[in-house]
């Protein structure tokens, strides 16, 4: 399948295993270039070389722990430094650890706001300002490059 994606950069976190390779691998294979993010630097190295071996893309590997912003913002600077844009924002993490609701404290409730939401916001603000709008013709859409 040809979804138009060669010549795009994706950056997607929590890239090391699960849905989040799913996805850097699908992007991948699709001729997207991959910045890919996770805490487990070892396990990303070989995600990495992995997906870049399936797919001849090219892959960049960047140990990101999402819930750190200096990581998030490490992630986007690497990538602008390396393609000079980004195309596609993959949020990717998980969390709370499996449990019952009755079981979770306030702490572990911060900590997946911290992780799911506010991890999200962070990384669109960061990444929204290296992003190309297509504008289409005789449409009423915000158009910048």
């Amino acid at each position: 399948m040809d979804l138009g994606l060669k010549g795009k950069v994706a950056i997607v976190l929590a890239a090391s295993k699960g849905l989040g390779r799913a996805s850097a691998m699908a992007l991948a294979a699709e001729g997207a270039a991959v910045v890919i993010g996770a805490r487990n630097a070892q396990v990303l190295e070989e995600t990495a070389r992995h997906i870049q071996g399936e797919t001849g893309s090219q892959v960049l590997a960047v140990p990101t722990d999402v819930t750190k912003p200096e990581n998030l913002e490490a992630i986007v600077a690497e990538a602008i430094h390396t393609f000079g844009y980004v195309d596609i924002l993959v949020n990717n993490a998980g969390g709370p650890p499996p449990g019952t609701f009755e079981k979770f404290g306030d702490a572990q409730w911060l900590t997946a706001f911290e992780l799911n939401l506010l991890s999200a916001v962070r990384m669109i603000r960061l990444v929204l300002p290296h992003m190309a709008y297509q504008c289409i013709p005789d449409e009423k859409v915000r158009c910048a490059i």
